[in-house]
């Protein structure tokens, strides 16, 4: 009589080929969830960026309105020039390319006290004419070995 041998495990070349389908799909989920957080940190980063810039643009409108309040030519302090701002100031400050620092307890930007973060804005204003001047919010900043800006531009006028 013949005997039959029905070995019923799997060979070793079976087994490596499923640890390599379960170490593709593993590669693959890891590869996404690292994407999907890049995504996430510069979609974050740039939202924080469009409202400091947006803020830097407000805190020279609130200076020119400031103006006209004080009985002050509308454009007094508002040279033509480049400069940056926080939020706490009545006056435009010399740009000297520093980055913005965020206070641990109140979580407000700005330049004297807190932690350094990646973001540098920087407010460049122009004279239109004698009635009107350009302002530009530039907030750059540095996310994953790449560099990104963005600008918001606005136009103040004499309104008086």
């Amino acid at each position: 009589m013949k005997k039959l041998n029905h070995n019923k495990g799997f060979t070793i070349i079976e087994v490596m080929v499923g640890i390599g389908v379960i170490l593709v799909g593993f590669a693959g989920t890891i590869t996404l969830i690292n994407k999907s957080l890049a995504f996430h940190d510069l979609a974050y980063s740039r939202l924080t960026a469009s409202y400091l810039a947006q803020e830097g643009i407000e805190i020279v409108r609130n200076l020119r309105d400031n103006n006209f309040i004080q009985n002050r030519t509308w454009n007094d302090g508002l040279s033509p020039g480049t400069y940056q701002v926080q939020y706490n100031s009545l006056q435009l400050m010399d740009y000297s390319g520093e980055n913005l620092l965020i206070d641990p307890v109140t979580n407000l930007y700005n330049y004297d006290s807190g932690n350094l973060t990646r973001y540098n804005r920087r407010i460049v204003i122009e004279q239109i004419s004698s009635e009107e001047i350009r302002v530009t919010s530039i907030v750059q900043w540095y996310n994953r070995g790449g560099n990104f800006d963005i600008r918001v531009e606005d136009h103040l006028f004499n309104w008086l």
